[in-house]
Formats: C-alpha cells, sequence, structure tokens
C-alpha cells in the first residue's frame, strides 16, 4: 500500500533522482549541441571572412587555430575554475561568451576584431567538454548508465555540427 508522505505531489517540488538526471543530461547535451555547432560553424564562415578581410590561406589557418588552440588550451583551467565558482555557472558563462563572440564576430569590421573575437569564442568553448561531460557522468554514475548517457551526450554534440553550420549555410544563401 503506498504511503500517502512519501508518495511525490503536485506541491512536493522536491526533484526526483531520475528528474535531475534527466535535466542535467539534457541540459548537457543542449550544451555540447551548440558549442560543437558554434566551433564547426567556423568552416562555413572561414571563406566569407577570408573574402572581406582579403585575407591568405595562411592567415584563415592562424584564425581557425587561435580559436581551436584557446579552447583547447582552457579546458584545464576551466575545470579547475569550476572547483571554486561551480560546474553549472561556468557552462553556462562559457555559453554565453561563445555566443556573444559570434555576435561581435558578426559586426567584426577589422582582422583585429574577429581574431579577439574568435580568441574569447575558444575561451568560452573550453568550458563544455570537460564541464558538462562530467556533469553527465557525475550524474549518472550512482543510479547507473553512465555509458548511455555519455553516449547520447557525444550524440547531441554531433547534432549540433550538423545542424547549426547547415542552417547558418541556409541563411547565408537564402
Amino acid at each position: 500500500m503506498n504511503d500517502l508522505k512519501t508518495a511525490p505531489t503536485f506541491q512536493d517540488s522536491t526533484p526526483t533522482e531520475t528528474s535531475v538526471r534527466r535535466r542535467s543530461l539534457i541540459a548537457a547535451c543542449s550544451a555540447h549541441a551548440i558549442h560543437d555547432g558554434l566551433t564547426d560553424v567556423i568552416y562555413v564562415l572561414l571563406p566569407i571572412w577570408q573574402a572581406q578581410f582579403s585575407i591568405s590561406y595562411a592567415m584563415v589557418g592562424l584564425l581557425r587555430g587561435s580559436y581551436s588552440g584557446m579552447m583547447a588550451g582552457f579546458q584545464l583551467l576551466a575545470s579547475r575554475l569550476a572547483k571554486r565558482w561551480g560546474r553549472e555557472r561556468m557552462l553556462v558563462g562559457g555559453t554565453v561568451l561563445a555566443g556573444l563572440a559570434y555576435l561581435v564576430a558578426g559586426q567584426a569590421g577589422s582582422l583585429t576584431v574577429l581574431l579577439i573575437a574568435l580568441l574569447l569564442g575558444g575561451l568560452g568553448a573550453s568550458t563544455q567538454h570537460p564541464l558538462a561531460s562530467s556533469i553527465v557522468a557525475d550524474t549518472y554514475e550512482a543510479g547507473g548508465g553512465v555509458k548511455e548517457a555519455l553516449s547520447q551526450y557525444n550524440f547531441a554534440g554531433d547534432i549540433g555540427k550538423t545542424l547549426i553550420p547547415g542552417l547558418v549555410g541556409y541563411c547565408w544563401l537564402s
């Protein structure tokens, strides 16, 4: 027989373990899709920037490399800072920074501003992989299903890599 004192009600605002796990996975998957999509949209934008700023292929490579280098170089720092400020806060902040960086890049009137925007975008993107994956692993570790959750998280990144550059390319052609 159900004990009414322990049965969840609509007034009960305490999240269940399943709902916490589900929300964590949705948040991590969303962040992965957004960040990987923004990272890969650079490939769509590089030819546009090359024409706009009349730059060489070598400079195009340096622009792409600056973003990737910043993203890779600060992933360990993101993990350390998350211990101080919290993973969720750092992940949200990184996502906001990456989005703002693309807004700046879209308005860049000089190569210097574009480079700064890409460096900031890489800095923001550095938070996603170490923080979102650890949120998923920690949330699913106790109840099991870590492998399945991480595979869904990984798949979400691939969806972002497909959708965001495709949408930007489509909008550019329209």
